[in-house]
Order: C-alpha cells, then structure tokens, then sequence
C-alpha cells in the first residue's frame, strides 16, 4: 500500500504544471519600472485539463507584458489541437512572439504551423530581432531559428552564419536585449553577441531529476548528466534561462520534474 501511493504521488507531481519564477535586475529599465515574461516551451502539442483551462489560467494569473514560446510548440506526431487550444487562449492575454524547434521541422509541415501561429496573431522571429515598447521601456527581442531548418527547409542554412549577419549590429545598441533560442547547448555561441537575457527550453529538464543531488539525467543534444537541463545559469554579462518545459509523454514519465510554465520578471535597479 505504501509503495502504491508512492508511485501515484510521484505520477500526480510530475503531470501537475509547476511555476518557477526568476526575478532578474538592469540599470536598462527606465526607473522604477518592470517587465514581466511567461516562457512556455516544449509543449508539444500536450493538453491539460479540459480545452488547456488549468494552463490558461496559470499563464491569465501571472498576468504578463509578453509571452514568449521557445520552439517545439507542436509536435511531430501529435496532432496540433493542444497547442490550438493554447494559442486560443493565450492571444489576448498579452503579444506572443515564437521561434521553431526541432520537432516543428520534424514534422515536414512548417508552412502549415507558421499560419496557424500567424492566425494567432503570434510573432515568428526568424534570425532577426524586433524593438518594442513594455512600460515605458525599449527593449531588442530576438530569435533564430533551430538548426534543423537545414535538414528539413533550406539545404544552405547556416545558423551561425545567420546570427552573425542578424544580430552583429546589436553591439551598438544599448537597450536591453532578449534572445529566444530553442537548444541551451548552443550557449557559446549565444555569448558572441550583446544579449542580456537569453532563454531556451528543449532539455525537458533532464528527464529525471533527484532533487539537491541530480539536475537531470538525459537531455537531448547534451547526453546523459547534461550541464545545461534547467534553470538559471550566468555566462559573464549574459543570463541564460532553461525552461523544463510543459511536455508529458507516458512513453518516457517525468520523474521529481514536473511540467514548468517560467515567469521571469526583470527590474530596473537604477
């Protein structure tokens, strides 16, 4: 009996979403101001509850200025409802920008999922950034593409190439700047360009967890024991924050890391 409500608790907590928050601070905010971020990712296509009500309503509460979706959305293989739903929901709440992840590419079906998203009012960034205006504040918003691209759109897609020829530029603007980039292992070439924030998802935390001790097991792309599974890492000037994204697949359970919806709150300390 003990080790039957053992496993149910540990089914329970890893298919119940959790909300992680991180509070960040800049001398680039104008005065007394604050923006505030809900990152989702790794979704892929996962439906909560009835028609994503208890996801929505988490995203409703934090109440933010922007929604950012850091790839794989959708799914390869699971139909694109979930992720509809989402979207339904989200769109109003606050403006939605997005870059692709691997799986998006996977599916052979990007035109299809670029007007969806576009129905939605959501913003694609793709290798490029966008200036935009949060109170009282300037900020540079960024985004590439995933690295599959050159598999599965564009034989000559180069993704180091196209953050070069996209973001050197930003070097001589001071504002602050945000990158959403899907894959956290590509961090060193993240740290090449004037970014402050940088946020990616794609690890699903690490699969397993053993918390104080294992900060997740396997990642894709990193391996097993990977050094970027989630959470808040610092590179000199540029924060780095890893969603353990929003995925539950019965095939491969969560263990001790429960689907993570991330709010991130930046401040002026002026």
């Amino acid at each position: 009996m003990v080790l039957t409500g053992i496993i149910i608790f540990m089914i329970i907590a890893c298919t119940t979403i959790n909300t992680k928050s991180y509070n960040l601070e800049t001398p680039l905010l104008v005065k007394n101001t604050s923006v505030k971020i809900v990152l989702i990712s790794d979704l892929h296509s996962t439906i909560f509850g009835k028609d994503q009500t208890p996801l929505i309503e988490k995203i409703k509460k934090q109440n933010p200025d922007l929604i950012l979706l850091s790839g794989d959305i959708f799914d390869d293989k699971v139909p694109d409802s979930g992720t509809v739903l989402l979207l339904k929901g989200i769109c109003s709440i606050a403006q939605v920008y997005y870059v692709t992840g691997n799986h998006e590419y996977w599916s052979r079906n990007m035109q299809n999922i670029r007007n969806i998203l576009e129905s939605f009012n959501v913003t694609i960034l793709s290798d490029e950034y966008t200036s935009i205006f949060i109170n009282n504040n300037e900020i540079i918003l960024a985004g590439i593409e995933d690295p599959d691209k050159k598999y599965y759109e564009d034989f000559e897609y180069n993704q180091i190439a196209a953050m070069e020829k996209a973001f050197k530029e930003l070097d001589n603007i001071l504002l602050y700047k945000i990158l959403i980039a899907h894959r956290p292992e590509n961090i060193a070439i993240y740290c090449n360009y004037s970014f402050d924030l940088a946020v990616s998802g794609h690890t699903h935390g690490g699969q397993v967890r053993i918390p104080l001790i294992l900060n997740g097991l396997y990642a894709p792309n990193q391996g097993f024991f990977p050094k970027y599974a989630g959470g808040l890492y610092q590179h000199e000037g540029l924060t780095h924050i890893i969603s353990r994204g929003l995925s539950i697949n019965p095939k491969l359970p969560r263990i001790f890391n429960p689907p993570e919806l991330v709010t991130i709150i930046i401040e002026s300390n002026k």
